[in-house]
Order: structure tokens, then C-alpha cells, then sequence
């Protein structure tokens, strides 16, 4: 008896805990929603806000949130960040400087907090070095902003461990590939498609594989 109160007692805590997640998730949306209309204009809103919510709510709903207390705001903060970046890179095919290279600082700081800094710094340094070779190798292929970039979400992907990095850089290509592929298929023939999408959407999918597995 006692042991299915105290069960309905967590459950039911989880599921406020997930609720206010999400309603802090559609705030962390309208502040990457204003960020990236920093740089791009107006950005129509809903998307980024939805986008926010679903990710932050699902990050927490794997139950690490409550027993790491700081899951939930690195959670806000990254999410914000990749989706600033997502938008300002669809819309103006740019990555500034200002997001990019205070991220991979961000991402560092909270290793170091958390006694994994040599992870984030190589995991950033690793994949950034490979984006580097591929700008200088095959012009065009890559941006320096992906350069920069690679740094902050190869730091990311470092603290979830070596499975979760090889799983975002392996994907991110894939799914510029696929996007790419889809869009031919629409308008025969289209512009090169930014690559800084992906790379965010390639962290966050291995992120959440390794807080699931």
C-alpha cells in the first residue's frame, strides 16, 4: 500500500515536472525565435516554440531531470541554441559567430562542472578538426560557420559519450543528403542546402539516444 503511494507520488511528480517542461520549453522557443530574428528579420512564430517544448518535455520525460536537477536548464539552454542556429541558417544560410563560438564555451563550462571537460573539449576539437579538413579539401561542402559550429555540438556529443558522438557526426551528413535528395525530387533542381540544420538535429537525436539506452 505504501510502496503504490509512494509510486503514484512519483508518477505524479514526473508529470508536473514534464508539464512545466514544456511550458519552459515554449519560452526557450520565442527566445530562439527573437534571437534568430536578430539576424534573419522576422521569424513567423509557433514553430520554434513548438520545436522547444516537445524537445525540452521529452529530454525530461526520460527521467534524468529528476535526479540531475540541472538536466532541465542545460536542457532550455541547448535547445534555444540549436534552434537559434537551425533558423538563422535556413533563413540567411549563415551561422554567427555570436551563437557559435559562446556555445562551444557554454557546452566546455558546463563539462568542466560537471568533471568531463577533457570530453567536450575533444569531442569539439575532433569533430571540428574533420569539418576543417573537408572546408579546405572540397570547397563549397561546408561552410566555416559548420567549422564553428562542429566545435559546440561535437563538445555535446562528447559528453554523452563515444557512441553518442559518432552517432551525430555520422548523421548530420546524412541528413543534409536526405533533405537534399527530397528536395530534388520536389523542385528538380534547387540551391545547396545549409548544413547547420542538421548538425543540431543530428546532436539532439544522439543525445536522447544516450539518455534512452
Amino acid at each position: 500500500m505504501i510502496g503504490t503511494v509512494i509510486r503514484s507520488r512519483m508518477l505524479l511528480g514526473m508529470w508536473w515536472l514534464i508539464a512545466a517542461s514544456v511550458v519552459a520549453g515554449a519560452g526557450a522557443g520565442w527566445a530562439a525565435r527573437r534571437t534568430a530574428g536578430l539576424f534573419v528579420g522576422t521569424v513567423r512564430p509557433g514553430w520554434c516554440e513548438v520545436v522547444c517544448a516537445v524537445g525540452v518535455a521529452a529530454t525530461v520525460g526520460t527521467g534524468s531531470a529528476a535526479t540531475a536537477p540541472w538536466v532541465l536548464p542545460c536542457a532550455l539552454a541547448f535547445w534555444w541554441w540549436c534552434v537559434s542556429l537551425a533558423v538563422t541558417d535556413l533563413c540567411a544560410r549563415r551561422l554567427p559567430n555570436l551563437l557559435t563560438l559562446p556555445g562551444f564555451l557554454a557546452i566546455a563550462g558546463v563539462g568542466a562542472a560537471t568533471g568531463s571537460a577533457a570530453a567536450a573539449v575533444i569531442g569539439g576539437v575532433l569533430l571540428a578538426a574533420a569539418y576543417l579538413a573537408v572546408y579546405l579539401g572540397a570547397p563549397g561542402a561546408v561552410g566555416a560557420g559548420d567549422v564553428k559550429l562542429a566545435l559546440g555540438v561535437g563538445a555535446a556529443a562528447g559528453l554523452a559519450g563515444g557512441e553518442a558522438w559518432v552517432l551525430a557526426a555520422g548523421l548530420a551528413p546524412a541528413l543534409t543528403a536526405l533533405a537534399g535528395c527530397i528536395v530534388l525530387a520536389v523542385r528538380r533542381s534547387a540551391p545547396p542546402l545549409p548544413h547547420g540544420p542538421a548538425m543540431c538535429v543530428a546532436t539532439l537525436v544522439a543525445l536522447f539516444a544516450a539518455h534512452v539506452t
